[in-house]
Parts: C-alpha cells; sequence; structure tokens
C-alpha cells in the first residue's frame, strides 16, 4: 500500500506557542496520514490537511477504550535532511499493541511510509534547535457505531506530527520524581507491555497528584509488593551502580517481565552502553537501592521517546524526599544523553534499520 496525496491539501490552524516554547504536543504540522479498516480490510492511506474529524457519538472508542498508539521523532541532522529514527520498531509494536487489544495488525511497511509521508510533506517543520524535533503520532481506534460489548469491526489509522522542544513543562533537563505507592500501573497478565490508550488514562490520576506536589514524574512500582521499580509514567527507569573514575559502573534497569513497556529509547540505551563498554544488568531493582544515600546506586535517569534521556535529581514520596541525586547529571547519564543525541542526529553511527533519512 503506498500513500496517496491529497492535493486539496492546506495548512492547519497550529495552536499558540506556550510562553515562547513549543511545548510539547501544542503545535502541530499542516498534514496528516489517514486510512480506515472496514470489511475486513484497511483502505489505502491517504495524506490530508490537518483538521477536525467527524465521529458518531457511538463510536466504540468512546465507550470501551480500544486504541493504541506510538510515539517516535524525527530529528535535523547537520546536512538539512531529517531522520526518523526507529520507525520499523515502532511499526512492530503497533502490530503486537493491536493483536493485544484485538484491533486489526496494520501491516508494517504502511505504517512506516504512513510516517515517512508525514515528515516529507511537513519536513520545513522539523525544529533545528537544540532539544528540538518533530514528534510523530500514529494512533489507531475503534470507529465503529455501536454499544455492543465486544470488538469493533471499524477502524481508523492516523498519523500525526507535533513540532516540541522538551517533554515536561517547566522545560527541565533533570527531573524529580514521586514514587507511588497506592495505587499501581500493570500487573502480570495486563496489558502493561502494549501501548494502548487506557494504560495512560488510568495513570493520569497518579501524575496530576504528583505534579500537584511539586514533582515531574510518578516512578511506578510493581503490583504485588510495592517495593520493585517498574517505569516512569511515559518512560523507563535506569540506575548506575558504582562509579566509572573507579571501573565499577554498571547500569541496572528493570527485566522486561511483561509489566513494562519495552521502549525503543531504553534498546537504544542498552545499545550504547554496550559500546562504552559499560556492563548492564536487567534485574529487579528496589525503590530502596534507589533512595539509599549510602547505597551503590549513583546516578538514576529515565529514557523514552518523548522526553529522550532526563536524568533525576530528587527521589520522593508520600512522606517527602526520599533522595536527592544531585543538581547535575551523573558521568554515565551525561554520556550516554550525548551518544543518543549524536545518534539521532547523525552525528554517530546508528545500527542498521535505525534511521531513515528526508530531504530538507
Amino acid at each position: 500500500m503506498t500513500v496517496d496525496e491529497d492535493q486539496t491539501a492546506r495548512p492547519a490552524a497550529a495552536s499558540p506557542e506556550l510562553e515562547g516554547r513549543l511545548g510539547f504536543g501544542a503545535v502541530f504540522t499542516r498534514h496528516v496520514v489517514a486510512a480506515r479498516y472496514a470489511d475486513g480490510g484497511w483502505s489505502g492511506a491517504t495524506l490530508q490537511p490537518f483538521e477536525a474529524i467527524s465521529l458518531s457519538p457511538a463510536s466504540m472508542v468512546l465507550h470501551y477504550g480500544q486504541a493504541i498508539f506510538e510515539g517516535l521523532k524525527a530529528f535535523r541532522a547537520a546536512d538539512g535532511s531529517a531522520l526518523i529514527f526507529r520507525a520499523a520498531d515502532c511499526a512492530r509494536r503497533f502490530r503486537r499493541s493491536a493483536a493485544r487489544m484485538g484491533m486489526p495488525e496494520l501491516p508494517e511497511d504502511v505504517f512506516v511510509e504512513a510516517v515517512r509521508a508525514v515528515v516529507a510533506e511537513d519536513v520545513d517543520q522539523v525544529p533545528s534547535a537544540p532539544g528540538c524535533s518533530l514528534y510523530v503520532r500514529p494512533v489507531m481506534f475503534a470507529a465503529e457505531p455501536s454499544l455492543a460489548v465486544r470488538a469493533s469491526t471499524e477502524y481508523v489509522f492516523l498519523v500525526v506530527a507535533s513540532p516540541v522542544d522538551s517533554f515536561f513543562a517547566a522545560g527541565r533537563t533533570m527531573i524529580d520524581v514521586f514514587a507511588m505507592r497506592e495505587l499501581i500501573r500493570a500487573a502480570r497478565g495486563g496489558t502493561g507491555d502494549v501501548k494502548c490508550a487506557g494504560n495512560y488514562a488510568a495513570a493520569m490520576v497518579a501524575k496530576s497528584a504528583a505534579v500537584a506536589q511539586g514533582y515531574d514524574e510518578v516512578l511506578w512500582l510493581d503490583a504485588v509488593e510495592h517495593r520493585y521499580v517498574e517505569e516512569f509514567g511515559a518512560m523507563n527507569c535506569f540506575a548506575v551502580t558504582g562509579r566509572p573514575d573507579d571501573g565499577t559502573a554498571t547500569l541496572v534497569t528493570p527485566p522486561l517481565a511483561g509489566t513494562i513497556l519495552p521502549g525503543h529509547t531504553r534498546a537504544t540505551v542498552l545499545t550504547l552502553a554496550a559500546r562504552r563498554g559499560i556492563p548492564v544488568v536487567e534485574r529487579p531493582l528496589a525503590l530502596d537501592e534507589l533512595t539509599d544515600p549510602d547505597g551503590s546506586v549513583t546516578e538514576v535517569f529515565a529514557a523514552g521517546t518523548a522526553a529522550g534521556i532526563a536524568p533525576v535529581r530528587t527521589v520522593g514520596g508520600s512522606e517527602g524526599v526520599l533522595r536527592k541525586l544531585g543538581d547535575e547529571p551523573g558521568p554515565v547519564t551525561a554520556a550516554l544523553a550525548a551518544d543518543y543525541a549524536a545518534v539521532v542526529r547523525g552525528a554517530a553511527p546508528a545500527e542498521d534499520g535505525w534511521l531513515i533519512r528526508v530531504p530538507g
């Protein structure tokens, strides 16, 4: 399937900038790609203007929440081209999310071409300033007008794009996180390892509570003991034990055991750590390890497409600040963040299949 261009495409009204910043998801490019699933098959994907869409009040997504999405970015390279990062990996995860949610699987080549088409059509809106990028959001949702309690038979697939800067409202480079003990994000056998809208909807109350207390993000714990770190609200979690200056530095991250999202930035960090010769251990990581000032953990950071690599400054909880890690990124975090920035902008080698180059 190829993406057909709608020659009547016109600019869509963009949201206002936030105090001189792009913000995250507040400004949108002029075009989207859209396709529809009905009668057992997908229609052709079409490039269209960014504009409001019409939905029946009985659309099943509004009642039963069948919706999945992905997030990836295009970065401006030094030669003026745009580099789309890990689109094929997102396409594979999108198919897996669809299968888990009882939705039709979108062919991976259609997904990748839809992303490429949106970036190519609006490549002039890929920002070049440091810390900025074009965030691309493919989404699929149930569109059949019915209140029957079953999987929908009709779906809409869309790809929208948004020029962004910092994921965090304050534009911070270091973040404060709140360990959530009262609520849980996911349990084994659930949907914690797929990218469905419901996971994020159920997490909003915790995120809002954390922000109200001055934190930037939630740190979720396991559903059984409420003791082991799982992931942040929209990012995977990493800790550094030991120090690079004495050769003891090791990267630790919770294992993929069905309750956390297998993030592509997470996978990228593991590759970049291996390039630097930093040992990586995937094991259960207790909150107490992160908060013990005399323990082996020296750095903590979050990793996700939206936020990139975000060093953690403070870990708190309902009883207040549990540990302040420092006001500057640790050496391992800083090195991996620099490596990541170089790779996504084409200044350092990427693994096969990581980048799609779109002429500027």
